[in-house]
């Protein structure tokens, strides 16, 4: 798909195989959520896709964003849709790159202003956290080895197949709580000028773990370019903290990060750190939940430097464990989506929603869809959440059909007012099906007739 295809038309990663979705550029495709390297589906409207921060009120205005890509519509980030176009400033680990470099499973830093479309981009930076050679690699494990350094794969990575050892490769992913890198995406690198590698300087010519040539001073993220020789990476040029490339310049944040600790009211995750209070809302989980390695999206202001005021944390679920393929071709891809589908036996989406009403009502639409690997059973399910300083209610519908029949509706309705018991509705609708064939009984076996002796008197 080329690039100007890519600006028209939504490419949805859902919970089951990549879907096509015409949806044009101007209009409000479903940007959703994998499960595990997405975000949360919501779409931008003029905040951060309804998230509760708002978009570009005064002082620099301007909204940050790093995470992981789960589709395009532009670009889907942490479940916000972000559009671009071929002006926009695009880079690769510190080099410039075209559009058509962008994938999905892609961890990139995003500065993006508000637009009467919602988030429009005005840069985009991949971040490989490491770009170099395989030092180590067994079939079927979950982890390897790039340029000595360990590499484990999220769930629901995309792993090209038949990588081989000493094979250079781009390895995009977020560092947990020991500094390792957990994988969302590799890819090949045959034309590989140079390694790199991005991370934090614990001491003196060592980034977090990964020997340098020469002693760079303990510092925050830096961007490492230059050779490698086997042991060490021979250092040609650095810069300053790529993950946050937009800093100072921004004034609204969409964090993704793995915990790496939690101290009073301080969330330390993916370099930066999130300052919560009471009002910090949470969403998949509670405050107890934080923990290490968990997979979380801070959405708040921008302090100083990598510092978040939070206003809401999202928790994100994880999805199965996947394995490096391994095999002998020699120009072996990513898993392709298709490969991924067949393997579930099942099609699973979900598409989630945001909404901030002018009366201080937010809205949240999930819905979901399920269909068994036969094609007959499909389970449908959707749910709306609004919530005011005076009531939270919840309503949620699900639907089975079997055949594209309608075979079974239930839908609950919880309404809480503040201070009050919570009243519920439970309506469960069977439907009988016209066409159901009658039962046919059995016919009795006719009596048993005794056989005729033909052989005459003896």
């Amino acid at each position: 798909m080329n690039t100007a295809s890519r600006l028209l038309y939504a490419i949805v990663f859902l919970c089951g195989p990549l879907l096509l979705a015409s949806t044009p550029l101007g209009a409000a495709p479903a940007c959703v959520d994998p499960g595990g390297i997405g975000g949360t589906g919501a779409v931008a409207t003029g905040g951060i896709g309804g998230t509760g921060a708002p978009a570009d009120e005064g002082g620099m205005g301007g909204t940050g964003i790093v995470g992981t890509i789960t589709g395009f519509g532009s670009i889907c980030v942490n479940g916000v849709e972000v559009h671009f176009d071929a002006t926009v400033p695009l880079s690769e680990n510190g080099v410039p790159a075209s559009s058509d470099k962008l994938a999905i499973g892609q961890v990139v830093a995003v500065e993006a202003s508000a637009s009467p479309h919602g988030l429009r981009a005005r840069s985009i930076a991949i971040l490989h956290a490491y770009e170099g050679p395989i030092t180590e690699a067994r079939a079927g494990a979950a982890s390897l080895r790039v340029m000595e350094q360990p590499v484990h794969l999220a769930p629901g990575a995309r792993v090209a197949a038949g990588l081989r050892i000493g094979e250079p490769v781009r390895v995009s992913g977020l560092r947990n709580a020991r500094g390792e890198v957990v994988a969302s995406r590799i890819d090949r690198a045959p034309n590989l000028a140079q390694v790199s590698a991005i991370g934090a300087v614990e001491r003196a010519g060592n980034l977090q773990g990964l020997a340098l040539s020469k002693p760079l001073a303990p510092s925050g993220e830096v961007l490492v370019r230059g050779t490698w020789d086997g042991q060490r990476l021979n250092v040609a040029r650095t810069q300053r903290d790529p993950g946050a490339p937009f800093a100072g310049r921004v004034r609204n944040a969409l964090v993704e990060g793995l915990v790496r600790g939690q101290q009073g009211n301080r969330i330390e995750f993916g370099g930066f750190t999130a300052y919560v209070d009471r009002s910090t809302a949470y969403s998949g989980g509670q405050v107890g939940d934080l923990a290490v390695d968990r997979r979380i999206r801070v959405t708040g202001v921008f302090g100083t430097d990598r510092d978040i005021r939070a206003a809401r944390i999202e928790f994100a679920p994880e999805r199965p464990a996947t394995s490096i393929q391994q095999g002998s071709g020699e120009h072996g891809s990513a898993t392709s989506e298709s490969e991924q589908h067949e393997s579930r036996g099942s099609d699973r989406d979900v598409s989630e929603s945001f909404e901030r009403s002018h009366e201080g009502e937010t809205r949240e639409r999930i819905e979901r869809r399920e269909e068994s690997a036969s094609g007959e059973l499909e389970r449908r399910e959707r749910i709306e959440i609004r919530e005011s300083a005076d009531r939270l209610e919840t309503r949620e519908r699900i639907e089975i059909f079997e055949n594209g029949v309608r075979v079974e509706r239930i839908e609950r309705i919880e309404r809480i007012d503040r201070d009050d018991t919570p009243e519920r509705i439970e309506r469960i609708e069977r439907i009988d099906r016209d066409d159901t064939p009658e039962r046919i009984e059995r016919m009795d076996r006719p009596e048993r007739v005794d056989k005729v002796d033909r052989s005459g008197p003896s």
